[in-house]
C-alpha cells in the first residue's frame, strides 16, 4: 500500500455489468477487533501525509524471508530457478530472469457508491487501465517495460452507502459477492476510505487461502483527473497493482536486510514524500528510487518500475497466479 504522502487500452471494450443495489445488512465485527494481517486494510494501505494511520504493508524482515524461501521452492518445483537473493546495496541492474512472456490480465472494475458520491464514470474507469497500461510499457531511462498488459472486461456498479463509505470494514462481505474470475483476473474497487487512506492490495501468496479476497481497493478520488491533490493521476491504482503482482516497497527493510529483493532498486531507509530529488538515506550505492511506483512519492514523481521488479513480477505470476487454477 501507498500512503497519501507519499500498451493502449483495448478500444472494444465488453458490455458493463448491470448495476446492482446492495441491500444493508447487519455490521460485521468491528474493523478494530479483527486480527490485522501484513496485507489485511490498512496493511496495504497508502496512506495520506500526516496520517495518524500507520502504514502497515510492509512485512517484517522475518515474514518476507518466509515468502521468500517459498517462491524458491516453488519455482524450483516449476523447474525455474530463481537467482539468489540480490545484494541491496548494489543498485546495478541484473541480467532478467527467464521471462514468462507477454501476460494479458483481464480486469473487472467494481464502482461501490452512495448514490452520486463515487459514481465514477466510465471514462474514468477507463483512464485508470490506460494509466496502468502505460506504467507497464516503459519507457527510457531506467523505466522497464515489465510485460503486462490490462484488459478491461467489465465494469459493476453496487450502490451500498455502507459498503462505499466504510470498505474496510465490508470488505469481506462484498468482495466474496462481487469478484469474478479465477487467480489472473485482477478485480479492482474504488471506495472512500476517508481522509487516511488511498488504497490497498492483497499479496498473490494469499490467494490460495483466501481467493475471494484477492484484489485492490482504491479511493475513487485517486483515479486520473480525480478530486486528491497531488495523487490523482491514477499511481495509487498502478502502486497498489505491483503488491498484487508481488512487488514489496522499494523501503522494505529500509538501509539493512535484503530490501525488496530487486537488485536495481537502491536501499532506502523510509518513504519518499513528495518528489524530494536528491533524498539519499542510505550509505549503499544510489539515491533513494524516489520516481519508482512503489514509492510513496507524489504521483506526478512516479514514471518507472525498474528491469528488477518486472523479472520478480513474473517470477511471482508463474509461482502463484499462472499455475493456480482458471482465469
Amino acid at each position: 500500500m501507498k500512503p497519501l504522502v507519499a500498451a493502449t487500452l483495448i478500444a472494444a471494450l465488453a458490455p458493463a455489468v448491470p448495476a446492482t443495489a446492495a441491500a444493508p445488512e447487519p455490521a460485521p465485527a468491528p474493523a478494530a477487533a479483527r486480527v490485522a494481517g501484513p496485507d489485511c486494510p490498512p496493511a496495504a494501505a497508502r496512506v495520506r501525509p500526516g496520517s495518524h494511520v500507520r502504514e502497515r504493508n510492509e512485512l517484517t524482515p522475518a515474514e518476507a524471508l518466509g515468502v521468500e524461501r517459498e517462491l524458491r521452492a516453488l519455482l524450483d518445483r516449476l523447474g525455474l530457478s530463481a537467482p539468489e537473493a540480490p545484494a541491496p546495496r548494489d543498485p546495478s541492474p541484473r541480467r532478467p530472469y527467464r521471462s514468462a512472456g507477454r501476460v494479458n490480465v483481464p480486469v473487472y472494475f467494481h464502482v461501490l457508491h452512495d448514490g452520486a458520491s463515487g459514481n465514477v464514470s466510465g471514462a474514468a474507469v477507463r483512464r485508470q487501465i490506460e494509466v496502468l497500461n502505460r506504467a507497464h510499457a516503459g519507457g527510457s531511462g531506467r523505466a522497464a517495460r515489465t510485460g503486462f498488459t490490462f484488459t478491461l472486461r467489465g465494469v459493476t456498479r453496487t450502490n451500498n452507502a455502507a459498503w462505499y463509505r466504510d470498505p474496510e470494514r465490508y470488505e469481506s462481505t462484498f468482495k466474496p459477492r462481487l469478484r469474478k474470475g479465477g487467480a489472473r483476473t485482477l478485480n479492482l474497487y474504488s471506495a472512500d476510505m476517508g481522509e487516511d487512506l488511498l488504497g490497498w492490495s492483497t499479496f498473490p501468496w494469499k490467494y490460495r487461502a483466501e481467493p475471494k479476497m484477492d484484489g485492490v481497493i482504491v479511493h475513487p478520488g485517486s483515479l486520473p483527473g480525480g478530486t486528491i491533490q497531488n495523487f490523482d493521476r491514477g499511481h495509487t491504482a498502478t502502486h497498489e497493482v505491483g503488491h498484487w503482482l508481488g512487488l514489496y516497497h522499494t523501503f522494505q527493510d529500509g538501509c539493512g536486510g535484503e530490501g525488496d529483493r530487486v537488485a536495481d532498486t537502491p536501499a532506502e531507509r523510509d518513504p519518499a514524500n513528495g518528489c524530494p530529488e536528491g533524498k539519499d538515506t542510505c550509505p549503499s550505492p544510489g539515491k533513494d528510487p524516489i520516481h519508482n511506483y512503489m514509492n510513496y512519492s507524489h504521483d506526478r514523481c512516479m514514471n518507472q518500475f525498474t528491469r528488477g521488479q518486472a523479472t520478480r513480477m513474473h517470477q511471482i505470476w508463474t509461482a502463484y497466479r499462472a499455475t493456480n487454477g482458471t482465469v
